[in-house]
């Protein structure tokens, strides 16, 4: 069986850990300023704080926003437990939304219908390096955090995700494109994220928050070649959907006008989990769920009030893709898209 995921590592990232390790400080310095920066430029947004966890990054955020206990967040069920456990972490009460019919992205109706005087911001992730349009979410007049689910390079009739939301969120993890083992971001335009960051470095008791230049070092790396990455992620994710077309699964959320990341690569599929798992392990492909669980599953909430989440759960499917696959890796997830799905 091939990695279900791989995170690309080469001799370019090992090199410029190397080089961090020499300076012999690996405390947060020249290399996280640096990284921050490179960020800045590539999602052109002004103020970027780098976390050492990606719960650093909504924790901030959330103070950043004056939310106290008890306040509601809301946030879509079909969503990564990360965010979820953020959340409940920072004694915060998440306000779970069904998905809008056969979408990723959370009922406009159903959040109109909870909206109470205690809800802090709507989250929104953009999944599986699928780029979404999220302006009208803004009608609420809530700050939208636009979680970008650890993928870049996405955009919308030319409008790159990360410049849609309030506010910005992205992990590191190993599931990223750009991985640094760990790690979260916060960004925005919003000159209250700029005096927080300029906080965070004045506070030496707490710069354990920050990312570590280690990490930073690797970072670095990763986005210098992030054109090469995704451009190698594209052309699998292409050959994905040629295959796609020719069986008898859908596609999700592709709209005219959006440029893919690739981040990860789903289907909507009506052939049962199982069945697609021990099928395509003859291939020796590992196959899973689009998220593990849904987030009302965590709090026990009624299946009932979350149908299209369900179904969305039940139904779509992840198979590898990264740029390290091999060609008949390749072939081999080709020829099961077809024969399988």
């Amino acid at each position: 069986m091939i990695k279900f995921n791989k995170p690309m590592i080469g001799k370019k990232d090992l090199e410029s850990v190397l080089y961090c390790m020499i300076k012999d400080d690996l405390s947060p310095g020249d290399y996280l300023k640096t990284f921050s920066s490179m960020l800045s430029k590539e999602l052109n947004l002004i103020n970027v704080a780098v976390f050492n966890t990606y719960f650093n990054s909504f924790e901030s955020l959330f103070h950043l926003l004056g939310a106290s206990p008890g306040d509601e967040i809301i946030i879509p069920s079909f969503a990564r437990y990360g965010i979820l456990y953020s959340i409940r972490k920072c004694r915060l009460k998440p306000v779970l939304i069904d998905l809008a019919e056969d979408s990723l992205l959370p009922s406009f109706d159903g959040i109109r219908k909870i909206l109470s005087k205690n809800a802090r911001c709507i989250i929104i992730p953009q999944m599986f390096g699928i780029p979404h349009d999220i302006s009208r979410y803004h009608d609420f007049c809530l700050p939208v955090i636009e979680d970008i689910d650890g993928s870049i390079g996405s955009a919308v009739n030319g409008k790159p995700i990360g410049r849609f939301g309030t506010f910005v969120t992205m992990n590191f993890n190993d599931n990223a494109i750009l991985t640094t083992g760990s790690g979260g971001l916060a960004a925005s335009m919003d000159k209250r994220l700029g005096s927080l960051i300029r906080s965070l470095k004045d506070e030496i008791s707490i710069t354990d928050c920050l990312m570590n230049d280690f990490n930073a070092s690797l970072g670095i790396s990763q986005l210098t070649q992030l054109k090469k990455i995704l451009d190698i992620r594209r052309k699998i994710g292409e050959c994905f959907d040629e295959a796609v077309m020719a069986s008898g699964c859908t596609l999700v959320g592709r709209d005219e006008g959006k440029e893919l990341s690739y981040s990860s690569y789903v289907v909507k599929t009506e052939t049962p989990l199982i069945d697609c798992m021990r099928s395509f392990k003859r291939y020796g492909i590992p196959v899973k769920r689009g998220v593990e669980k849904p987030l009302h599953s965590y709090l026990n909430l009624e299946t009932r009030k979350y149908i299209n989440t369900e179904e969305m759960y039940r139904k779509l499917i992840a198979l590898p893709i990264y740029p390290t696959l091999t060609q008949e890796d390749i072939g081999n997830i080709v020829k099961g898209i077809r024969t399988i799905l």
